[in-house]
């Protein structure tokens, strides 16, 4: 078997402890982030995952102090794996390291025996030239990408179509995705919007977008339009409801000259102009009666004919319709013609409202911020710890159009480094009057308190670490930091019980 990294065997006192247990032991052998510690006498419970507070002396390098959690237990010691260990720690334990593979006969990784260590092994691949200066840089690169492909071997494909968005839009920021990064999204009813997207995009079939207000609607039919054979023709977006009726149906069909006062010259229509393409009806559901039988009419023949004009012309276009209106309400009360909805409806797709999107709030919100930041010199670095809490707390009734006027003011009006829940016009949930108020009802007080406790009992169990400490309570890295400012938690309090027993 491979091993990720090299280890040497070393002989090294350590200081150990665990669930309020100190035990002395030595550290046997160790690699850059791991070792194998022997206790004396044996007194910590040795389960996989167990975490442990080590201290120990590297030489050369003075004194560390770390997390680790237990790999494995045997009956001589246990495995540990050093947890959150910055890339200055590491080094020291790299250069560590590499003093003992000196004169070495086989390959640290894999084990291959040689007569004289070449530069690569040719049983593993790994570069063996360790006294190289970038020798260090490569092994982290090299590392992680062997771990992250390790972990993704397993994942089904929405979640690796989920890393890829990812990596495209946040870390390469390739040119092809900047315009659609607004259009990101981890939660899973994101998920399954992309999803369908995929689906449906290689086909010809008409589209219904559903939807509130401001959640995306022409996004997502660009972003089927991007992903469909008609790629290369044009998309062409026609909001029904803004113009009216009787220029409506130029706008859509086209006029011949003289077709109608003011019609001095002959035009085409949007059906005409996106032939081959496609052509996105923006608020469908305010179209008129009339408007919906020519529309009606083009869908199952597929001709356009001109206002004035005495015969059709047939083109080859894809529609996509997109409403915030409820459809069937509308079919109900005589408002749309129930046999145009069900050719517009040969595929749906719901879009969920901001509020229902977890931690895309925060994804959208930093995108937002970068974007209107790009080539300003702004002092502005980020949010505050309780602007992105109530940012994720907020219902956004405007959706994404409402998110982007707030950080558009908040970056206007903003006189420090990072946008307050004032900046935006938010107000932080975890001190709002309203959620003090009603926590003095007698179970609103009973859950509080119990809250708070559970959230100082987790805090202190995982040595103030904030993502171990949200994976223990079963919630996001901003909820537990709601719930520190909700309780005024103090941590530099707990941090100050916590270093009792180190002094």
């Amino acid at each position: 078997m491979t091993r990720l990294s090299p280890r040497i065997k070393t002989d090294i006192p350590a200081e150990i402890k665990a669930n309020n247990i100190e035990a002395h032991g030595k550290i046997v052998n160790i690699s850059v982030d791991s070792a194998f510690v022997i206790e004396s006498p044996p007194i910590i419970t040795k389960k996989p995952g167990v975490e442990i507070l080590i201290r120990y002396e590297l030489p050369g390098s003075g004194p560390f102090e770390h997390c680790g959690r237990i790999l494995r237990a045997e009956k001589s010691g246990f495995a540990l794996s050093f947890e959150n260990m910055d890339i200055q720690a590491k080094l020291h334990h790299w250069n560590y390291i590499i003093g003992g593979l000196i004169n070495i006969k086989s390959c640290p990784y894999c084990g291959k025996e040689y007569m004289r260590i070449p530069e690569v092994c040719i049983e593993c691949n790994w570069r063996l030239d360790f006294e190289d200066p970038d020798y260090f840089d490569f092994f982290e690169k090299r590392r992680l990408i062997n771990r992250i492909q390790q972990g993704i071997l397993n994942l089904d494909r929405e979640s690796l179509y989920r890393i890829y968005n990812f990596l495209k839009t946040d870390i390469l920021k390739t040119p092809d995705s900047e315009g659609m990064q607004e259009f990101v999204g981890t939660s899973s009813k994101m998920l399954e919007v992309f999803s369908n997207i995929r689906k449906i995009a290689p086909t010809d079939l008409p589209v219904l977008i559903l939807g509130e207000t401001g959640t995306g609607k022409e996004l997502t039919a660009l972003a089927i339009h991007e992903r469909s054979p008609r790629k290369g023709k044009p998309i062409l977006t026609i909001n029904c409801a803004a113009i009216p009726e009787t220029l409506l149906e130029a706008e859509l069909f086209g006029y011949e000259r003289g077709a109608f006062t003011g019609a001095y010259t002959t035009r085409k229509g949007k059906f005409e102009l996106a032939d081959g393409g496609t052509v996105f009806l923006d608020e469908i559901g305010d179209l008129s009666v009339n408007l919906q039988a020519k529309l009606l009419r083009f869908l199952e023949e597929g001709m356009v004919e001109r206002i004035g004009g005495k015969g059709g012309r047939r083109v080859d276009v894809r529609i996509i319709a997109a409403t915030n209106c409820d459809l069937e309400r509308a079919m109900r009360e005589g408002r749309f013609r129930s046999d145009l909805f069900f050719r517009l409806n040969a595929f749906t797709i719901k879009l969920p409202p901001l509020r229902e999107r977890g931690e895309d709030k925060i994804i959208l919100a930093n995108y937002f911020l970068r974007k209107f930041l790009k080539g300003d010199l702004s002092r502005i670095k980020g949010f505050s710890e309780s602007a992105i809490n109530a940012v994720m707390n907020y219902s956004w009734p405007g959706n994404v159009r409402e998110l982007i006027n707030k950080i558009r003011r908040g970056i206007v009006i903003a006189t420090g480094e990072a946008l307050t829940p004032s900046d935006l016009e938010l107000e932080d949930p975890g001190v709002s009057s309203d959620q003090m108020s009603k926590e003095h009802t007698p179970l609103k007080g009973i859950i509080s308190r119990i809250q708070k406790e559970q959230t100082i009992k987790a805090l202190i169990q995982c040595n103030l670490n904030i993502s171990r400490a949200s994976r223990e309570l079963g919630i996001s890295r901003q909820g537990l930091y709601g719930l520190i400012k909700r309780y005024r938690i103090d941590i530099s309090s707990l941090r100050s019980q916590d270093q009792k027993w180190k002094g």
